[in-house]
């Protein structure tokens, strides 16, 4: 599916109040605690890419952060700069893959972003991760684990040696779109020589609220680029 059905469908997501209700991830401590313990990244400049309206973006900046923030969804960041005006210059309507790379950055955070795709597409978020980073550059993920028990009907497109798989929704919000889930295994395998694990990747178990049934589980991990 092409970027701008996604962006669309996304606009209709956050239209319709995505999380703007939802407090943001305790990953938000973890990556603050791994930046103060560092400060020449702390105070370097970041990219937050998915950035949404706001949930984890806004309480990193008024951490004191210098983070530039993108997303596909024009909606999201216009309901973002709605809250925050004085951070518009700040913020970018693009997709990742499509950024234009002119001048590299102390740190990346992605949180829920780079599971959207196959994988293919997984391979291209840690390959550009590793080009918009500087050396030293610390790389803040948190993405669907494989071991989630997927609860919405669905088509499973691919899987890999490492116990990754993509499916393609067939019903919900998200019906017609990929989502990847990681295992560990394919994580370490992706970052490769190209980034040292500092944190993680430890999985964070959500159960869903009845009558849904299962988990939705996610890794979380902290890679400092070689």
């Amino acid at each position: 599916m092409s970027a701008e059905p996604v962006a669309s469908r996304w606009d209709s997501e956050y239209r319709a109040g995505r999380y703007v209700a939802e407090r943001p991830l305790p990953f938000v401590d973890q990556i603050l605690s791994t930046l103060r313990a560092r400060p020449g990244a702390m105070a370097g400049v970041g990219l937050y890419v998915g950035c949404g309206n706001g949930r984890n973006y806004v309480p990193l900046v008024d951490a004191g952060l210098d983070l530039h923030g993108i997303d596909v969804s024009r909606e999201a960041l216009d309901q973002l700069i709605a809250r925050r005006a004085a951070l518009t210059p700040r913020l970018a309507c693009v997709d990742f893959r499509a950024l234009e790379i002119t001048s590299r950055y102390d740190y990346l955070i992605a949180i829920q972003v780079f599971q959207h795709g196959a994988q293919i597409d997984a391979h291209e978020y840690f390959a550009r991760t590793a080009a918009v980073l500087k050396a030293g550059g610390l790389f803040f993920l948190r993405v669907n684990s494989a071991s989630t028990a997927v609860y919405l009907r669905h088509t499973i497109v691919d899987r890999n040696d490492f116990g990754g798989l993509t499916v393609r929704y067939d019903e919900g919000p998200k019906s017609g779109l990929c989502v990847h889930f990681y295992s560990r295994e394919e994580l370490v395998e992706l970052a490769g020589d190209r980034f040292r694990l500092l944190v993680g990747p430890r999985e964070d178990v959500t159960l869903r609220t009845p009558p849904k049934t299962g988990s939705w589980s996610q890794w979380e991990a902290v890679w400092q680029k070689t």
